[in-house]
């Protein structure tokens, strides 16, 4: 099958076209034909060298796939040859086909394109965790999601509010109208010193770090909840000193929650934004990935084939 390779970390030409076989599967593993794939933050720092060091090179990177099922392992259950599907995955995904466990897997609803659930299977489904699950955001809370612009915080502000919180967000000034979209959500420039006018959150989720993770502890309530996606070393000591629960969350990559998303995307509930479709080539994806090395976009780049 044709694949993209990353053959050394580094520079974007170092992804290159190959013939590689066809993945052989596992017992409860689908195999996908890929139709659609997303580019995001981890995909960009992973061929750049940033995240993956217990990783053997070569290999396929990428990590969302949307397409058709082609195949399925003995111990499949839940899905069948010709459903579309939809799920984030570990690489493997800059592929003509791809393996993926069932569990991971969600099935893509009749008018949800290929392209925007590609679009939704890593960032957006993880905002969406962090307010459902992670936080447990409830009604009449108020609630700081530090980086609104990106996938994760797009999606979290919308299921905030549908949740019935009170939402800030940070974001660069310029970027207000289009957070704006989403509902009455409070836009705060991150380049200000807000932990010293905003106070008493119920709780905070944080993509960022460092010392963003200092100011999103420092406006919450005592007993307020910071959740953390950058693995950030310091939560502990900001537990202690600001009395407050601050934990490190990952994303869980499961097909259930997935299908919530899903049906609120189907529904018109949930907005997923996309920044630009384009053919999936070699070429395209080396300059997509040095153009989000270069700037975030407003949306998800994805590369359909």
């Amino acid at each position: 099958m044709d694949a993209i390779l990353l053959n050394q970390f580094g520079s974007v030409t170092e992804l290159q076209s190959a013939r590689v076989d066809r993945p052989t599967l596992k017992p409860k593993q689908i195999l996908v034909a890929n139709h659609a794939v997303a580019l995001d933050p981890y995909d960009v720092k992973f061929v750049m060298g940033l995240m993956g060091e217990a990783d053997q090179l070569p290999l396929i990177p990428g990590s969302s796939v949307a397409g058709e099922v082609v195949a399925v392992g003995a111990a499949v259950t839940d899905f069948q040859i010709g459903d579309r599907v939809a799920a984030s995955r570990h690489h493997q995904t800059y592929a003509e086909f791809v393996p993926v466990g069932q569990s991971a897997l969600a099935k893509i609803p009749d008018n949800l394109s290929d392209v925007t659930a590609a679009a939704s299977v890593l960032g957006a489904a993880t905002g969406y965790q962090m307010m459902t699950r992670d936080l447990d955001i409830q009604a009449g809370e108020k609630i700081l999601i530090q980086g609104g612009t990106g996938s994760v915080g797009t999606t979290a502000i919308q299921v905030a509010l549908m949740r019935g919180a009170d939402v800030y967000t940070t974001a660069n000034s310029r970027n207000s109208a289009f957070l704006e979209q989403f509902g009455p959500v409070h836009c705060i420039d991150y380049k200000t010193a807000y932990e010293q006018t905003l106070s008493g959150f119920d709780a905070v989720l944080d993509s960022i770090g460092g010392e963003t993770t200092v100011k999103s502890a420092k406006i919450l309530k005592t007993g307020g909840r910071l959740r953390n996606l950058s693995n950030d070393a310091q939560l502990e000591d900001l537990s202690h000193r600001y009395q407050i629960d601050a934990q490190n969350s990952f994303a869980t990559g499961k097909g259930d929650l997935l299908q919530e998303l899903f049906t609120l995307i189907a529904q018109g509930t949930i907005k997923i934004p996309i920044a630009e479709v384009l053919p999936f080539s070699q070429n395209n994806l080396q300059q997509a990935h040095h153009a989000l090395r270069q700037s975030s976009p407003l949306g998800k780049i994805v590369l359909e084939q």
